[in-house]
């Protein structure tokens, strides 16, 4: 077995160091560099440093047309591993692999197909996600599961950190599939339940309304931590709010004092950080960060911000 690995953000990492460990991972399929934030560098991708430091050969097409089709042919894999590539394989590319096609998705499938599972295990307040590994299909996500594993969630976890709880997991559940398809044992399954679906994440839905739930506010400022982050406006800027106190269950737990405008910033406490009215009662914050200024917490905040205390958000 002779394993062409596609994958590119850093959550692929550890899978392809585990795979490379234990199988004959003959090439590496990546995005191709990109522009750094000055435009003069070029930056690889986190899959690229890795794969080098194991000496595995970088493939970068800009896309997987018939050149880029004949260089993967050239290295003689026989079965294709992705996780986080970043583009849709066709049927001409999938033709060239007589072996098992595999996708590592981290979600429970058929929940949450599509780009963001992460993102939508936190912003759908799920009490459990996981990680499954699929044949791929030719309808995004859909192909029959060869293994899904389950794990809870906490209720504060940001995407963050949610995404390195599934790169460590997703490692050794992709030797074990592996390990499987190599000795003959592999079973797949179709898909079941009612498919649901992600898109794309957009500056957009980091922008916080205040009418609605904590619980939905309190989801949103850690599904959009680290990127875009979760804003609003503070005396006509723009504010990210970056953490939340507590977890999900405890947002609303406190009512907001009568005659109280949504989106105003009603108290502060120690251990707590700032409470703000939402549409169902207070929601703790504790980082902030002004635009264009440097993330703080809130206790180094509220001194050079000193109107922050009784203001109306947004």
């Amino acid at each position: 077995m002779r394993i062409l690995f596609a994958g590119t953000p850093e959550i692929a990492v550890p899978t392809l160091r585990a795979l490379a460990e234990h199988f004959d991972v003959a090439a590496v399929l990546t995005n191709p560099d990109k522009k750094g934030s000055r435009g003069k560098t070029l930056l690889p991708s986190a899959v690229k440093v890795e794969a080098l430091s194991l000496g595995l050969p970088v493939l970068q097409p800009d896309r997987l047309r018939t050149e880029a089709r004949d260089l993967v042919s050239s290295y003689g894999c026989d079965t294709l591993v992705c996780f986080a590539y970043g583009k849709i394989f066709g049927p001409r590319f999938l033709s060239l692999f007589s072996g098992e096609k595999l996708n590592i998705h981290p979600s429970l499938l058929p929940l949450l197909r599509g780009p963001s599972p992460i993102q939508g295990a936190i912003l759908n307040q799920f009490e459990r996600t996981g990680i499954s590994i699929q044949r791929l299909a030719a309808e995004m996500d859909s192909g029959d599961l060869l293994h899904s594993e389950s794990f809870p969630l906490q209720g504060d976890e940001t995407t963050l950190s949610l995404t390195d709880i599934v790169k460590e997991r997703a490692a050794g559940l992709a030797v074990q599939a592996l390990k499987k398809v190599e000795d003959g044992s592999a079973l797949f399954v179709p898909q079941e339940g009612v498919p649901t679906y992600t898109t794309l994440i957009s500056r957009e839905m980091a922008r916080i309304d205040w009418n609605l739930p904590a619980t939905h506010i309190h989801a949103q400022i850690r599904a959009m931590n680290p990127w875009p982050k979760a804003h609003t406006t503070f005396e006509g800027e723009t504010l990210y709010i970056t953490s939340v106190t507590g977890l999900r269950k405890d947002a609303s737990s406190d009512p907001v004092p009568p005659g109280t405008a949504v989106g105003t910033v009603v108290a502060k406490q120690k251990g707590r950080g700032v409470a703000i009215a939402t549409g169902d009662g207070l929601l703790w914050i504790d980082r902030m960060q002004m635009e264009k200024r440097k993330e703080m917490d809130w206790v180094s905040f509220l001194p050079g911000n000193r109107t922050f205390l009784g203001t109306k958000l947004g």
